[in-house]
This record gives structure tokens, sequence and C-alpha cells, in this order.
């Protein structure tokens, strides 16, 4: 190839990576992981009609989200739990909050555990320790294995307040994600744990919740949009006043049809 051609065409090369048509911003979101679900199909969506913008997603738990709005690390904080921003950041701090969907924690158990229900006290005293066995709630005999998230949590945050848990069962084991809760109850029949509603598939059992004191609530959508469901909670997210063209872009995307389509898909109800 003759020397000048082949300037011409590096020249050619180097306008085109150098042309700011062609530069990709990013977006970046951090948070709850009860939410990552939703968000990386709303990120996809997103993206499929933006190619300019990039959305970075990371889990970690609400707690980690609403750190790296503080630290600015991130543009979006994904939070399934209601931190008090006052107390947080401080009352002049310029974070704002919007509530984007509700859904309902799930309580789950292995399959062939024939319980369907729990009270507020069965629960409570099943992750406090005070009730190990199953036989002792009229269940098959078998040691109770509580699985319990991550301390970051805000799904572990909104249940250990919900039923004032004082101190997790020494029984208790952690695990971070809602997929791996869902595994190791599949696979465990003495085993219960908590997840978000987007994350229950076929192979657990749901348990009902009592509700008041003479009825129990399956977590139904029906039953959360009625409000009967009573671990029914926000899944918001935290961003700055001030934000990049791209973030706001993002913004007005989740207020759209397309967004409100993905978010009920899940089994979610779309904030209004």
């Amino acid at each position: 190839m003759k020397p000048a051609v082949l300037f011409i065409i590096l020249l050619i090369a180097f306008t085109a990576c150098n042309d700011p048509q062609n530069e990709v911003s990013q977006i970046r979101l951090k948070g709850s992981e009860s939410m990552h679900a939703v968000f990386q199909q709303l990120k996809a969506d997103f993206e499929k009609s933006n190619p300019e913008i990039q959305i970075i997603l990371e889990g970690g738990g609400s707690r980690t989200g609403l750190d790296a709005i503080r630290e600015q690390s991130a543009d979006i904080g994904l939070s399934s739990f209601e931190f008090d921003l006052n107390k947080e950041l401080g009352a002049t701090s310029k974070v704002k909050e919007q509530v984007v969907a509700y859904d309902g924690i799930v309580i789950i158990t292995n399959e062939n555990n024939p319980l369907d229900s729990l009270t507020n006290e069965q629960v409570e005293k099943i992750y406090e320790g005070q009730i190990s066995n199953w036989s002792e709630l009229g269940g098959k005999s078998g040691t109770i294995l509580p699985i319990v998230r991550d301390g970051n949590s805000g799904t572990q945050k909104f249940f250990t307040e919900h039923y004032k848990i004082n101190g997790l069962s020494n029984t208790a084991i952690t695990i971070d994600e809602n997929k791996d809760i869902v595994n190791k109850v599949h696979s465990n029949v003495n085993a219960i744990g908590f997840i978000g509603f987007a994350y229950f598939s076929l192979g657990v059992h749901e348990i009902k919740l009592a509700a008041d004191s003479f009825k129990f609530r399956a977590p139904t959508k029906s039953n959360l949009l009625n409000n009967s469901y009573p671990l029914k909670r926000g899944l918001r997210i935290y961003y700055n006043d001030q934000m990049s063209d791209s973030t706001k872009a993002f913004l007005v995307y989740l207020n759209s049809d397309n967004a409100k389509s993905i978010i009920e898909s899940f089994g979610l109800v779309k904030a209004n």
C-alpha cells in the first residue's frame, strides 16, 4: 500500500475515533440487589434507544447505594429501604428521592415443607432462634435453617425492623443475593429465607403472612395493590439535584410506558 493511501486511512480512523458524536457517556447505578434484575432490563431497553449512553449497573445492597450517592461515586443509588435522608446525609443535603415501584418481601420455604402460613410472633421467634424445629409449628421434625442477608441489605433492614427481631439465631446463615437464597431453600428442606418479589420462582414455597388478627395474605400483585400484604415496600432511587443530561434522560425514561411495562413484568407495581 502506498504511504499516501495509508496516511489517509489512518487519518480517517483517527478522526472517527475522536468525533464527539461517537463519544459514549456513562451513568453509574449502584445499590439494592432486590432491584438489580428489573434495572438490568430497564438498562437494556434504555440503551437500545440511547446508544450514546452506557449504564453501569452494580449491586452491593441498599446501604451501598446510599453511600455511593454520598461519596458521589454513582449517579443513581438504588434502595429497597427508606433511609432517613436528613439523619443520614444532613438537613442541607441536595439528594433527592423517588419511589419507582412497590414490591413485597416474600418469605420462602422448601416446596416439600407443608407449612402454609406464619404469624408475626412465629417469624420473630424463628429468626431469633426461640423456635428451632419445624415440629414446634406443626411441621415435620427438622432443625430450622434461617437465611438472612448481609448488613448492607435494605431487605434485611426492612425485615428485621418490621418483625422487631433483636439478635439473630445462632444457626442463621448469611447469603448475599436473592437468587442464591432461592437455590439454598430449594435444596434444603429445612431452610427458610426472604427475598424480593421479583425473584420468587418455582421450586420454593411462598408463606402467607398475618395481615391482621383473622387473615393471612399471600404475596400477590393484587394484595400489593390493595395494600393488604404486610411486607409491601417502596423501591426507590436516590440522586443529586445536580446531574448530567444523560442521568436526566434516564429519569425521564423511568416514567415512560416502556419502563412501566418492564417493571410490571416482574410482578411489581409501578409508582405513580
